[in-house]
């Protein structure tokens, strides 16, 4: 078990889809690519945002993020036309693997 500390604030973002399961792949896409430029946009304007992950399922994405701030995580969701339903800080990460023993 390994216990990881970051220099940039990790965030776990919830963003609620109802539906989401049924979109056209194509459609997923072009939401991938939109959030993606404007992450690029926002880092050539000097902002610490990354996107680490997403996870979809039937009804939402979950997504990890290191950003200066959750500022930057509302900015990111509002010019790419997305949500951010509830971000949550991470504030430590616990690695570990279950198959050893």
């Amino acid at each position: 078990m390994c216990i990881r500390d970051r220099s940039m604030p990790l965030f776990h973002i919830e963003r609620i889809a109802p539906g989401l399961g049924s979109t056209p792949p194509e459609e997923l896409e072009k939401g991938v690519q939109n959030s993606e430029s404007v992450l690029v946009e926002m880092r050539s304007e000097g902002k610490n945002i990354r996107q680490v992950r997403s996870f979809a399922n039937m009804d939402g994405i979950f997504c990890i993020y290191e950003a200066d701030s959750e500022d930057l995580i509302r900015e990111h969701a509002e010019r790419s036309g997305g949500t951010a339903d509830k971000i949550t800080e991470i504030t430590g990460e616990i690695q570990h693997d279950t198959s050893e023993q």
